[in-house]
């Protein structure tokens, strides 16, 4: 199902794609986080994901964006990794915001690009009701080609000559988030998560 969904979003965005480097993309990444300062006692190093989907037009992108900074130590997780709470004494971080994002091309398939822009951040776990703001900050490189969009339906389907072609890209990706999170009663945080992912966009553009 979660792969339909994703070949017919893709399919829809290659149909809204425009000439040279305009049009639309969905990013997803996945890799380590590192926090530090307040932090650093509760979240010490998670697994740290994004999904992103964005717009660009010539080298500049606006990209609105979800993250998840989780724990891989749970409580009620399903084989110990899927759902549940983060263990006793740590916590997860939730954060959402848009970007904007600059591209510069190296060659035909080697691009590289900085962005960055403000986001709004909650905690569970042993941080239950702090909420705050932030803003963060990322660049990296990626390679990108061209493939059948319905091979996220089934991967065999890449490799045929038939059906509408979508851009796809491997990515490597580098940033920092920056957190002021206050709750009622209790001392603010300031802290930082740095991330390293790797992750892939599909679209028209990006």
């Amino acid at each position: 199902m979660h792969r339909a969904v994703v070949a017919a979003t893709l399919v829809a965005l290659c149909e809204h794609a425009a000439a040279g480097d305009d049009g639309l993309y969905f990013a997803e990444s996945f890799g380590v986080g590192m926090a530090r300062g307040d932090l650093r006692p509760f979240m010490g190093n998670p697994l740290h994901m994004r999904i992103a989907i964005g717009g660009r037009l010539g080298n500049v992108a606006v990209e609105p964006w979800v993250s998840s900074d989780l724990q891989m130590d749970r409580d009620g997780a399903f084989r110990g990794i899927v759902g549940g709470e983060p263990a006793a004494g740590t916590a997860d971080l939730a954060s959402y915001g848009i970007d904007a994002k600059y591209s510069i091309q190296i060659d035909p398939h080697l691009s590289t690009y900085v962005r960055g822009g403000p986001m709004l951040a909650s905690a569970t776990g042993a941080l239950e009701g702090y909420d705050g703001y932030g803003f963060g900050v990322a660049g990296g490189f990626q390679i990108s080609g061209q493939v059948r969009a319905l091979g996220f339906l089934w991967s065999p389907l890449f490799f045929l000559k038939r059906g509408p072609l979508i851009t796809g890209s491997l990515y490597l990706d580098q940033g920092y988030d920056f957190y002021r999170l206050k709750m009622r009663g209790a001392p603010a945080i300031n802290a930082h998560v740095g991330h390293v992912n790797v992750g892939f966009s599909l679209g028209s553009s990006f």
